[in-house]
């Protein structure tokens, strides 16, 4: 079986998100199954700044936006790239701090499309697998542009809130006809929405976890997007995604001053202690100590910690957060760690080695999030013996069981509802739970030991190939 990803970001090329780690990691999962799998990226600035050694492919034309877009297709190991410098020569993927870029729309249309041709040059496939808004409009023009093609498509959301919205005005400009327009293909309250094309003219639909699957179909978590899924119902479902194991191990971590393991965790505390000394946090290791590694934006729950931070503060606890987003929750926690130095330190940046560091060095990790497709964080938190703390939404209720009152078993912490009030319970009862040494080393040992590699999803994956009857 012959398998084409296709998306606009993936490890270890180019990354923004958790998307990047799925398209990084399941194609090479898939080839211990034996799918000949290969990777379809536009060629982005961090890209060439790798300086990869890459052989040019082919090359190609398309018209659109009413112009000549000329690209070449270079390869590099298994995975293929777009290489179109007005698009993709930018210092981010998809926008600046400003905002969105404005071409959006004909940028990633234009990768669909020029995608799909470069398959098509190469003798086509079984199966296109195309992920998120992005790469959305791919099923859309293999069915409008050549129905006689025997691929079957796979559209996979990693996050229903994206969808890739424009105004109707671009239809022509990016090739399409009007008769696509409509209630049931790309018309969303008068635009053009191009993860809905994906919905409607992909074979399968996927979401990243079982429970995301069900949410999405429901007012609440579709963003609008229900009554179309409402169709679909039949063909879409939800795989849980998986982390590379070999990547995030403790064991064998490099980025870690000190490596560990299920059967020997001493090196865990002295990471805490090093971690604590690099950042000028206070040396106080018998204090737990909670981190976030986040996009700090209203959807990872980042209000609600800000609503409670100070009866989290007048807690025993230190507190560490890794990441960038909003510019005003960024201020705010900026206002917050001044205020509380060495209790609570805030890196406004992307920093990998930093992000390693703190799921080592952590007790305890914050995911309270209104909503969650999958989340892989909570998976390599449980794989580095730090406590999950997550509200139960998405793939967090797949993947955490809340510690039983009464039999004590479990991995993690969890609560219901998205008020400041639940968070906060959940974070003294995690203080709780880290002060019983005995009970919460029971608690890590279990989460270090849960299995959350790509294998079975990859199976599930090519199981969901084989149902659609595709050829060798």
């Amino acid at each position: 079986m012959k398998a084409f990803f296709v998306a606009s970001e993936a490890l270890p090329y180019a990354k923004t998100g958790g998307l990047g780690d799925v398209t990084g990691s399941l194609p090479a999962a898939l080839r211990t199954l034996g799918v000949d799998a290969f990777l379809i990226l536009p060629l982005h600035r961090t890209i060439m700044a790798l300086n990869l050694p890459m052989e040019q492919v082919m090359t190609g034309t398309l018209t659109m936006g009413g112009r000549a877009l000329p690209y070449t297709v270079l390869r590099h190991q298994q995975t293929y790239f777009i290489a179109q410098n007005e698009f993709f020569e930018r210092d981010g993927l998809y926008n600046t701090r400003e905002g969105d870029y404005p071409d959006n729309w004909l940028r990633f249309a234009f990768f669909a499309r020029a995608a799909l041709e470069t398959i098509i040059a190469l003798g086509g496939a079984d199966v296109i697998h195309v992920h998120d808004w992005q790469t959305a409009l791919l099923p859309v023009y293999l069915r409008v542009l050549y129905p006689e093609r025997r691929e079957k498509t796979v559209l996979t959301i990693h996050n229903i809130a994206y969808q890739g919205l424009f105004s109707s005005e671009i239809l022509p400009e990016i090739g399409l006809p009007s008769s696509v327009f409509t209630m049931q293909g790309l018309e969303f309250y008068g635009n053009v929405n191009y993860l809905k094309g994906g919905i409607v003219w992909a074979d399968e639909v996927t979401t990243v976890s079982p429970k995301y699957a069900h949410e999405i179909q429901t007012d609440e978590y579709s963003f609008g997007l229900n009554g179309i899924l409402a169709t679909r119902r039949d063909h879409l479902s939800g795989i849980l995604n998986g982390i590379d194991c070999t990547y995030w191990d403790p064991s064998t971590d490099q980025a870690l001053p000190h490596q560990y393991s299920p059967s020997s965790i001493a090196g865990k505390a002295q990471d805490k202690a090093s971690l604590l000394q690099e950042t000028g946090l206070e040396a106080q290791p018998e204090r737990p100590l909670f981190v976030m590694v986040s996009r700090l934006v209203a959807q990872k729950g980042v209000d609600l910690l800000l609503s409670a931070f100070d009866e989290m503060m007048s807690l025993p606890i230190m507190l560490m957060i890794l990441g960038t987003g909003d510019a005003d929750i960024e201020a705010a926690l900026e206002a917050r760690a001044a205020a509380h130095p060495g209790r609570f330190v805030l890196s406004s940046r992307f920093d990998e080695g930093l992000a390693h560091r703190m799921y080592a060095a952590s007790d305890l990790f914050l995911m309270p999030s209104r909503f969650e497709p999958c989340g892989l964080s909570q998976m390599i938190a449980l794989r580095y013996g730090s406590v999950p703390v997550v509200r139960r939404t998405g793939g967090l209720k797949d993947t955490v069981q809340d510690v039983h009152p009464k039999t004590g078993l479990g991995n993690g912490i969890s609560f219901d509802d998205a008020t400041p009030i639940d968070f906060l319970e959940a974070v003294r009862r995690a203080v709780r739970l880290y002060s019983d040494h005995d009970a919460f080393r029971r608690i890590q040992a279990i989460g270090m030991a849960c299995d959350f590699s790509w294998q079975a999803s990859a199976r599930d994956y090519l199981a969901l190939y084989h149902s659609m009857e595709v050829t060798s």
